[in-house]
């Protein structure tokens, strides 16, 4: 059990800097190597030729494989692995069963394919941005956990629910880099500043992750 001697908020960042000493240029790899393989996914694809739907289909699809990959990654390096080949290589199923559950959970994502799909333009995505964005602040709030349920142990949306929901403490925490990284994302928006960003939160939401698992383990052995 990780002890708190001088609050909350300064053990979450006592623990997500451990984390990230060790394997800080490990995860700014994977997160290039993320960027430059969507980069020329886009490419290939766009230069195909293909048709625009299918084009929509195919990179809504691989770009959240990949997205799901990348917490793999991540995950791995932040457990501990130092060895930056082996985290690469990530197992198949669990990969795409986080792939399949973030895409459901993905409002803003799935409303642009099926305006990529009903329409040529982007009429539909205006018209329902002001419920969007809200609504997908609510939801990557709520499932933030997700990649850890999911590749750490084997579970699903119910399980990121109960994380998140275990404290106050644990909802500041997620809440405060769900809203971080929206705000920089678009006050700042690119591809580079993104590099240094995500691994950034992703290091803050292990963190959150694990002062959740010993909060809960805290009550589960205050109730005996």
């Amino acid at each position: 059990m990780i002890e708190d001697a001088a609050g909350r908020g300064s053990v979450w960042w006592a623990v997500a800097k451990e984390r990230a000493v060790g394997c800080w240029w490990q995860l700014l790899v994977v997160e290039l190597l993320h960027l430059v393989v969507l980069a020329v996914l886009s490419t290939v694809v766009s230069g195909a030729g293909a048709v625009r739907s299918a084009t929509a289909v195919l990179l809504f699809a691989v770009g959240a494989v990949l997205g799901a990959w990348r917490w793999s990654a991540r995950l791995r390096l932040l457990d501990g692995e130092r060895d930056l080949v082996r985290a690469l290589r990530t197992a198949g199923s669990p990969v795409l069963r986080l792939a399949l559950l973030t895409t459901a959970v993905n409002p803003y994502g799935l409303a642009w394919l099926a305006s990529t799909l009903l329409s040529d333009d982007d009429s539909l995505m205006r018209s329902l941005a002001p419920v969007l964005f809200p609504l997908g602040l609510c939801l990557a709030a709520v499932f933030a956990l997700l990649p850890m349920a999911v590749l750490l142990e084997g579970r699903g949306l119910g399980r990121s629910w109960r994380l998140l929901r275990g404290s106050r403490s644990s909802v500041l925490r997620v809440g405060l880099v769900v809203l971080g990284q929206a705000a920089l994302s678009v006050l700042l928006p690119g591809s580079m500043l993104s590099l240094l960003i995500d691994p950034a939160c992703a290091v803050l939401l292990f963190a959150s992750y694990r002062l959740s698992l010993d909060e809960e383990n805290s009550r589960t052995h205050e109730g005996f």
